[in-house]
Formats: C-alpha cells, sequence, structure tokens
C-alpha cells in the first residue's frame, strides 16, 4: 500500500513577510499600505495579520484586466501593433 500524500495546509491568515511576498512587494511597501489603510488587515492581539481571502478579493478590484479578458484580447485580434 502506497502511503498518503502529504497534505499542504495553506494558511488563511499570514504576517507581513508571507504576505509582502504573496504580493511581490517589500514589506517597507506593504507597511505603508497597511498605513494609509489600502490593504485589508487584521490585528491578533499585537500581531498583525493579513486574510488571504480578503488579499484576493483586494486584486480583484485593483485597476487592470482579468485573465480572461486579457485572452480575449488576443484571440479577438491576430494583428501586433507596435505603435
Amino acid at each position: 500500500m502506497k502511503p498518503a500524500a502529504p497534505t499542504l495546509i495553506i494558511p488563511r491568515y499570514i504576517d507581513a513577510n508571507r504576505t509582502a511576498q504573496y504580493l511581490g512587494i517589500t514589506t517597507q511597501a506593504l507597511y505603508n499600505l497597511f498605513a494609509r489603510r489600502y490593504v485589508p488587515f487584521r490585528k491578533m492581539g499585537k500581531k498583525l495579520v493579513f486574510d488571504v481571502q480578503e488579499l484576493d478579493a483586494y486584486i480583484a478590484r485593483l485597476d487592470g484586466i482579468n485573465a480572461n479578458e486579457a485572452a480575449e484580447r488576443m484571440m479577438g485580434d491576430n494583428t501586433i501593433n507596435l505603435n
């Protein structure tokens, strides 16, 4: 009998260092966003934590286009305009 594959547990709440990595920014940039209340956060006692689900919703609300829109744009126009 083959042993079961280990289960990957993704925590719902992550600290500032992991949040900065998750967002692809520096920790200092994250603290700047936090200070301006631009990014969702929680306080657990004195510890600052970030909810991964809220971060995903925050990212989804940022300006830009999603993957489906990008694919539609690529498929809808077969020419590439470099100007």
